[in-house]
C-alpha cells in the first residue's frame, strides 16, 4: 500500500472522531502532534531541508518506524525542539505525555489496522510530571470580585458569567455553549456539556440567578439573530473563549496579583472553597465532570497546604 503519511493520519483522526467523543480542539492536538511527528520523520528518512516538506506527498511505510525512531522524536521534544519550523520551545512534561499518549494511540490504530505486524510505541515512557497545585482565589478576593458595591464598573454580562463560573466551577468551553433553555430557574440549576460530550446537571445559587436575571433583561437588545446561546456579544453572536478569558483576566487582577488569571481560577476556587467548607470529595467530582476521583483529589492537597501555612503563622514552635 503506497500512501502518504498524511493519509494514515487522516484515517486515524476521523476514526477517533467518530468513535471517541473527542472535542475539536482535541482533535486539532491531535492532528498537529501528528503533523509535527511527520516532519520529524521527514528529516529522518529524507535528509532535506523542511522547505521542501509537503505532508500531502511525503510517503514512509509504517513498517519503517521503529522504537529508535520514536524515542529520538520523544528525545527531540525534551531538548525544546520544534521540528516543524526549527524553532526552540519549552514543552512541559504534561506536553509531552499528551505527545506521547498521541503517539500511542495512532500506532495502536496502525497496528488494529494491520498496517504494522507490531507497535513500537508500546515502549514509549511517559516523563514524570511535576505535580503544580493550581491557582484559587480567596474567599475575600471572591467578595472583591463579586459584591456589587465593592466593584461596580463591572457590566451585566460579564458579572453574569464571572457568578456562573464560580457558583457552578463549569469550565471556559460549558459556560460559553450553555442555551438559554439550559437554565432552570425554578430548580436553580443549569445543564452543561462537558469532556466527551456528556452532560452533566450543576445547581447554581442565588447571586448567581440575580445576575442572570439583570443580564437576560438587556440580552434581547443585542439578540439580533435569535441567538439560542445564554451569553451573546453586542453583535448577536456566542461568546467566543478569547473574549471571556481577556475579561476574566482584567477583571481577577483587579483583586489578586496570581501569576495565572484564567477562567479555570474560578473553577479551581469554586472546588477548593467546596472543600474548604466540608464538602465531600465524591461531591465535587461531580460537579467538576471529572472522570476519576484521582483529578478531584489535588484539590484536598490545596487545603493541605493552607493548613501548614496557617500552622507555621500561628504555632509559636512550628
Amino acid at each position: 500500500m503506497n500512501n502518504t503519511f498524511a493519509k494514515y493520519i487522516n484515517e486515524f483522526l476521523g476514526y477517533i472522531e467518530l468513535t471517541k467523543n473527542y472535542s475539536a480542539n482535541t482533535l486539532i492536538s491531535y492532528k498537529n502532534d501528528l503533523k509535527q511527528f511527520s516532519g520529524f520523520l521527514y528529516l529522518t528518512f529524507e535528509n532535506k531541508s523542511l522547505v521542501d516538506y509537503n505532508e500531502d506527498k511525503f510517503s514512509v511505510p509504517p513498517e519503517n518506524i521503529d522504537k529508535n525512531i520514536l524515542k529520538s522524536f520523544v528525545a527531540e521534544l525534551h531538548d525544546n525542539k520544534n521540528v516543524i519550523n526549527k524553532s526552540y520551545r519549552k514543552y512541559s512534561s504534561k506536553t509531552i505525555s499528551r505527545k506521547i499518549s498521541v503517539l500511542k494511540s495512532f500506532f495502536k490504530f496502525l497496528y488494529k489496522k494491520k498496517y504494522l505486524s507490531n507497535n513500537p510505541a508500546q515502549s514509549l515512557v511517559y516523563p514524570k510530571n511535576k505535580r503544580h497545585l493550581p491557582s484559587c482565589l480567596s474567599k475575600k478576593q471572591i467578595d472583591d470580585l463579586l459584591n456589587e458595591r465593592k466593584n461596580i464598573d463591572i457590566g451585566l454580562l460579564e458579572r453574569a458569567v464571572l457568578e456562573l463560573f464560580y457558583s457552578t466551577g463549569a469550565r471556559l468551553s460549558e459556560i460559553i455553549n450553555v442555551k438559554i433553555k439550559d437554565v432552570d430557574f425554578n430548580r436553580n440549576i443549569i445543564k452543561v456539556i462537558g469532556k466527551g460530550n456528556k452532560q452533566r446537571i450543576i445547581p447554581f445559587g442565588k447571586y448567581a440567578a440575580k445576575a442572570i436575571k439583570d443580564y437576560l433583561r438587556i440580552r434581547e437588545i443585542c439578540d439580533i439573530r435569535s441567538s439560542p446561546y445564554l451569553f451573546i456579544d453586542n453583535k448577536g453572536k456566542k461568546l467566543y473563549p478569547m473574549l471571556v478569558y481577556r475579561f476574566v483576566k482584567k477583571n481577577i487582577g483587579n483583586v489578586s496579583d496570581l501569576k495565572k488569571k484564567s477562567p479555570h481560577v474560578l473553577r479551581h476556587t469554586f472546588a477548593t472553597h467546596l472543600l474548604d467548607s466540608g464538602a465531600d470529595l465524591r461531591v465535587i467530582k461531580e460537579l467538576l465532570g471529572h472522570e476519576s476521583l484521582s483529578t478531584t483529589q489535588i484539590y484536598t492537597h490545596i487545603s493541605s497546604e493552607k493548613l501548614k501555612k496557617v500552622y507555621k503563622q500561628i504555632h509559636p514552635r512550628a
